[in-house]
């Protein structure tokens, strides 16, 4: 949302500008927070992005507000993720976070366009259950559906959110990290029966499926 200056008297105008942009302001928050049931994240600058005190604006203005529509687009995907999650011992369907330059927190958190983050899964087999296959060439999991899910949720979530944040798909090596001890064959055979070559070397930490979120401003 841009606000332009009036042709009035300066100080009129400027109180002017303030008095609209804040009432805009209200107006957006108050309609995206109904429509999604979560608070756009947002910067408010005048003139220039260095100054955030509206108050200040000087002619001609302008006043922005941009908006991150970060808080909805954390909810839908962990909600994508649990519904698309084994439902057998429920721990991997659990251990779906949030991460904030490296560092778990809460859902809910705050987050800015700055800041890196990601969606990933803290227990040892999120990757067997994104990528994994046995030597035969069959998934880890029996049901298909279990398979890329990560990769899955990342296309449907990029489907709905493109206009307002780059979403990709990724691996993560998260704090704690199983370590690799022993070695699978080194390939494994893919449908067609051609081999395919493991990634994976002893001594290296287990890497977590991850879904990273860039903001745009709106």
């Amino acid at each position: 949302m841009t606000i332009e200056w009036s042709q009035r008297s300066e100080e009129q105008a400027r109180q002017l500008l303030i008095r609209t942009a804040r009432q805009g302001h209200v107006r957006i928050m108050r309609e995206q927070t109904a429509r999604s049931g979560s608070v756009p994240t947002y910067k408010a600058w005048a003139n220039t992005p260095a100054n955030t005190n509206i108050a200040t604006v000087e002619a001609p203005g302008p006043i922005v507000y941009e908006y991150y529509y970060s808080a909805e687009i954390v909810k839908e995907a962990l909600k994508m993720l649990r519904d698309m999650s084994p439902h057998e011992s429920g721990e991997y369907k659990r251990s779906h976070g949030l991460w904030i330059d490296g560092l778990p927190v809460k859902p809910d958190t705050p987050l800015r366009p700055e800041h890196e983050i990601f969606i990933s899964n803290t227990v040892d087999y999120a990757r067997r259950l994104e990528v994994g296959r046995t030597t035969s060439g069959r998934t880890f999991t029996i049901q298909k559906k279990f398979s890329h899910i990560y990769e899955r949720a990342t296309k449907r979530l990029n489907a709905k959110y493109e206009d307002v944040a780059h979403i990709y798909f990724n691996y993560v090596e998260l704090p704690k990290a199983w370590e690799i001890k022993g070695r699978l064959p080194p390939f494994y055979m893919l449908p067609t029966g051609k081999k395919r070559k493991r990634r994976q070397n002893v001594g290296e930490m287990v890497r977590a499926p991850a879904i990273f979120i860039e903001l745009y401003p709106q």
